[in-house]
This record gives structure tokens, C-alpha cells and sequence, in this order.
């Protein structure tokens, strides 16, 4: 039992809207476990017997008049408790056990991690790579107050709650955890409310996340991660604009208008009157080459200046993130 050791308080909290079919299977397994101080269930303005169906279980239930989505749900639960680790879980879950609660808790409990996600078993998954490169989500996981109370409340909200809580993790915490479950399974959106429906949940879902990692990849990050980004953003319109003065260069080598007529041979095949080609070439005309010279000159030299000042802060895109580790 992952708690039996520990004096820290640990509660399990289940945000549920029109669960009635699911929860029961779910609550079964968390009121039975010896590892929660509590179990709260936030009835999150169902319109169905989510809040009856969890009535009958030996659990704390709070219900909302209206609809707050998830994060605002998972909120609610945590303004209820007082508890040093939070155990989040969906109502429409199947295939948790005790044993899965000892896995997904102890490494929290432990000090190891701020957070431990249980992931359904999908095919996928089991390719490292494509972790990588989307988002680990999940509504079971172990979160420490401490990682949930980092989480801005602008966050908090619907779907981008599970993103923002990775970001953190990692970027402002100790890191998290996650693990695979053979045998778990979570109830589509599709097949619970039906196709269009269910479809216009999963897209709004989708849209959420990527939102919310935008927002925090541009505006939550530490700030010497954003020096360097912004450093390199530098770098690269320094290096344009020295291929512009070597442009320059060559033009007053080779001669502007001769320069011009090479460069765009083939538009001026198609139409010798290319609009913007016979600007670039009255400007070639009426321009001389130690002119060009001069300016292509400057230009480069400005720009690899200004690239060796953006040199030192490169060094901050090598920010050393917080593990993200898959434990068996």
C-alpha cells in the first residue's frame, strides 16, 4: 500500500459530468483503497445520476450548477481538500486496481517525481519517438499540491489543465513519471455522446491542447529559455541580412543591371514586364556599383556584429528541462 508509510495526506478526486454508466466501476476501486485519506467526487452539472450513482459509495460528492469543464472541475475538488498529493482520475475509467494505485502514487509519495500520469495502452505509445513529439496525456496521475499550485489559474481550465501541468512539471518542478496500463480502456467521446457530438468534443479537446502549449511555450517559460529563443530569432535575421548585403556585393561585381537581368532570366522569359522585376531594374540603373559596394559592405559587417553579440545568450537554448521518465 503506497501510503501506509507516509504522513502526508493523499485524496483521490474524480470530476464526472453525466457519468452515471461509468463511475460506479471507478469508485468501487478508490473508496476500497486504504491509501486515500478521502475521496471527492465533483459532480460537475450533470444532467443525469452521476451524483446519486456516487452517493451510494463511501465518498464526499459536490455538485455544481452548471458546467465548469474539466479543469474547473479538477479545481473545485482541490479547494475541497487539504491534501499534500492528489490522486485525479476520470469517472469513465476501466481496468484500475490497487495495484495500479501503488504503482502510479509511490514514486510521488516517494519524493522521486511531482507527478505520475497512467497512460491507456495504446499500440503507439510503445514507440519512444512518438512520445516525444506529442503531448503526454491523461486524466489519471498523482500531482503534488505543490506542482498544482505553480499551475497558473488561466490554466486551470477545460483540457489545457493535463498540458499545463506537463509544462510545469517539467520546466518549474522536479518532473514527472508516466506509465503504460495494459487493460486500460476510457469510454470514447464519440460512443458516449453519439458522433457529431462526441467528434465537436474531441476537436475542442484537441484545440485546448494545442493552445495551451503555444501559450506556454511563448509566455511561461523561464526566462533565460526565452533569452535564448529570442537570441536565436536575432541570429537568423542577422544571417539574412548578410546574405542581403552579399546580394549587394555581387551586384557590384558583376554590374546592377547585368545582375538584375541574371538573376531573374527566367520571369523575365515569361514577361518582360514583370512588374517588379523593371522596379529592380530602374533602381539598378540609376545606382552605382561603389554605392552598392558601400551598402552591401555595411550591411554585412552590421549584421555580423550584431549576430557575435547574440553569441552568449545562445547558450540559454540548452535549458536543462526536468526528466520526462516512462517507468514499467
Amino acid at each position: 500500500m503506497a501510503h501506509q508509510d507516509s504522513n502526508q495526506r493523499v485524496v483521490a478526486i474524480v470530476p464526472a459530468f453525466d457519468e452515471e454508466r461509468d463511475i460506479a466501476g471507478v469508485l468501487r476501486e478508490l473508496s476500497s483503497y486504504e491509501g486515500f485519506d478521502e475521496v471527492i467526487v465533483v459532480d460537475d452539472g450533470s444532467a443525469d445520476a452521476t451524483a446519486q450513482v456516487a452517493s451510494a459509495f463511501p465518498v464526499r460528492v459536490i455538485r455544481t450548477e452548471e458546467n465548469l469543464g474539466k479543469g474547473g472541475a479538477m479545481q473545485m475538488g482541490v479547494d475541497a481538500s487539504d491534501a499534500d498529493i492528489i490522486f485525479f482520475c476520470d469517472a469513465d475509467i476501466r481496468g484500475l486496481s490497487h495495484a495500479l494505485l501503488d504503482d502510479v502514487l509511490s514514486p510521488v509519495l516517494r519524493g522521486e517525481t511531482d507527478m505520475v500520469i497512467a497512460m491507456r495502452n495504446w499500440r503507439m505509445y510503445y514507440a519512444e519517438f512518438v512520445l516525444a513529439l506529442m503531448p503526454i496525456l491523461g486524466g489519471q496521475r498523482a500531482v503534488r499540491r505543490a506542482l498544482w499550485d505553480k499551475v497558473p489559474h488561466k490554466y486551470r481550465e477545460r483540457f489545457m489543465i493535463e498540458t499545463a501541468l506537463n509544462f510545469y512539471a517539467r520546466y518549474w518542478g522536479n518532473g514527472y513519471q508516466y506509465k503504460v496500463v495494459p487493460g486500460f480502456k476510457q469510454t470514447i467521446k464519440e460512443r458516449k455522446y453519439g458522433l457529431w457530438r462526441g467528434l465537436k468534443a474531441r476537436l475542442k479537446m484537441s484545440a485546448e491542447v494545442v493552445i495551451a502549449q503555444v501559450r506556454l511555450q511563448f509566455a511561461a517559460t523561464p526566462e533565460n529559455l526565452q533569452t535564448g529563443r529570442i537570441a536565436l530569432a536575432n541570429t537568423f535575421g542577422a544571417l539574412l541580412g548578410m546574405f542581403i548585403g552579399l546580394l549587394f556585393l555581387l551586384a557590384a561585381y558583376y554590374g546592377p543591371v547585368s545582375f538584375v537581368y541574371e538573376l531573374y532570366a527566367n520571369e523575365l522569359r515569361e514577361d518582360p514586364d514583370a512588374p517588379f522585376v523593371t522596379l529592380l531594374l530602374f533602381f539598378a540603373a540609376n545606382a552605382s556599383a561603389d554605392l552598392l559596394a558601400g551598402f552591401g559592405t555595411a550591411l554585412i559587417a552590421t549584421n555580423a556584429l550584431f549576430a557575435l553579440l547574440q553569441f552568449n545568450n545562445l547558450r540559454f537554448l540548452s535549458y536543462p528541462l526536468s526528466p520526462a521518465k516512462r517507468i514499467q
